[in-house]
């Protein structure tokens, strides 16, 4: 089971370090916050008892418009969030999370000192008190040591010298294995959070501006993805099986930032196949092959875009979860045709596999 998740774990840990890179006016912070778990689900009510607390330690590198990308965003941080959760719990135990993660700034005045901010990042987490059926048969949010981990978090910076800031903020951090193994509920916990930076290595800078003509020529392009990975059958302890996806998709640029577009793609599970064989509600012929159209929305990021789609089942005769799903993931262009990416596909709350895409852009 490790092993499967070392695929995730690879993919962080390049974007990590990617992040840190030597050069000037990298801040680094130390937040302490009080939360709650959100109970997204009736089963997880015995799981909420006390308040999580914990501490996260960023790092974050400044831009300046060196790059186009970094003025279409308003000179986002990018950066890396350690997060230490303590559930006050000993069934959850307690959760250490490495994000990468884009700190993107809301206000248009940059060089104010109050700045309104939003954060997002994709990272990887580890749990120490997972389910086990005779140890710890009570956790059904956790069945594996290494987990996904999401974060958004809007918050306020306030600079009060030039290497010293206030930052508040509230924040929802998601754990979840994406189905990998059962049980897998996942957690969410929304928190408050307050702490300092500070600036290492300064050097005055200014941001610069150059003015962008609008795309004139906004293209219509195609891309064929391959996605794979592991998942367990809605039966606990029947084992991880291969699953995978081939899509399909047409899509138009519409800015520098965005892409729109409509696809069609066949989903094959082992592990629905095996449990179509042990399900007496339905007929042992049942196809357990799935065909959806999914419309798709890419937000590019430099080298990197950040994936949200919504997919309807046209043809799913078996029916073992709803019929709408979402996906969301991170992708990285390796080229400005091939491209990689990591994401979660789920049906509303109900997570049904971490997904790892290798894909290439026709035209």
């Amino acid at each position: 089971m490790r092993f499967r998740l070392l695929i995730p774990l690879l993919f962080v840990s390049t974007l990590a370090f990617s992040q840190f890179t030597p050069g000037l006016n990298k801040t680094l912070g130390i937040e302490v916050f009080d939360g709650f778990i959100l109970q997204h689900k009736p089963q997880i009510s015995h799981l909420i008892t006390k308040h999580p607390i914990g501490f996260r330690v960023t790092m974050d590198k400044k831009v300046y418009g060196s790059e186009p990308w970094q003025q279409r965003y308003n000179y986002p941080d990018m950066g890396m969030t350690f997060v230490y959760m303590d559930y006050r719990n000993p069934v959850l135990g307690k959760t250490l999370g490495l994000i990468p993660h884009i700190n993107f700034y809301l206000r248009g005045n940059r060089e104010a000192k109050g700045q309104l901010q939003f954060k997002m990042g994709f990272g990887m987490g580890y749990t120490t008190n997972k389910y086990n059926p005779e140890t710890n048969n009570k956790n059904n949010v956790i069945s594996t040591d290494l987990t996904g981990a999401v974060l958004f978090q809007f918050g306020y910076q306030y600079q009060l010298t030039d290497k010293l800031f206030f930052n508040s903020s509230a924040s929802v951090t998601h754990f979840s294995n994406g189905a990998i193994k059962k049980p897998n509920s996942g957690i969410n916990i929304i928190a408050t959070n307050l702490g300092l930076s500070y600036m290492i290595r300064y050097e005055p800078k200014t941001f610069n501006f150059i003015e962008e003509k609008p795309l004139e020529n906004k293209v219509i392009g195609a891309s064929i993805t391959l996605t794979g990975g592991a998942h367990e059958s809605l039966k606990i302890g029947s084992g991880a099986k291969p699953f995978f996806v081939l899509s399909g998709l047409m899509d138009k640029q519409l800015n520098h930032k965005s892409r729109l577009g409509l696809g069609m793609e066949w989903f094959y599970s082992a592990s629905l196949k095996d449990e179509i064989k042990y399900d007496d509600s339905v007929d042992k012929g049942t196809d357990s092959n799935r065909i959806g159209l999914y419309v798709s929305h890419e937000l590019m990021i430099n080298e990197f875009s950040i994936m949200g789609q919504v997919g309807y089942y046209i043809y799913d005769p078996y029916k073992p979860y709803q019929s709408v799903y979402l996906r969301l993931g991170l992708r990285r262009y390796f080229t400005k045709k091939l491209y990689s990416s990591i994401g979660v596909k789920s049906h509303s709350a109900k997570a049904e596999a971490m997904e790892f895409a290798i894909g290439y852009r026709l035209k």
